[in-house]
């Protein structure tokens, strides 16, 4: 549950942030970083937004992030929590 009211929070702020000069776009992956823990849709649309990000020229750690995260998936495999990315 502190996943889902974190990760909401973290995209609400990031997508209000995005016109504004500041790491918007970065704010909106660590929330759906945060959200992918809990509702698989937020998987999709994390790689998505790196593909964009990346597409557009954007400079950003979100790629470490995402390997993060699937170094995490790889470690512990049979925990409910880090369920495997989609891959599309």
């Amino acid at each position: 549950m502190a996943n889902l009211v974190s990760g909401w929070a973290l995209v609400v702020a990031g997508i209000i942030l995005i016109p504004l000069p500041g790491p918007g776009w970065l704010v909106v992956g660590i929330g759906l970083l945060v959200l992918s823990r809990e509702v698989r849709w937020a998987r999709g649309a994390l790689v998505r937004l790196e593909r964009f990000m990346r597409r557009h020229g954007m400079r950003t750690s979100l790629r470490r992030l995402i390997a993060r995260r699937q170094r995490e998936r790889a470690r512990h495999p049979g925990h409910p929590s880090v369920q495997p990315m989609d891959s599309h």
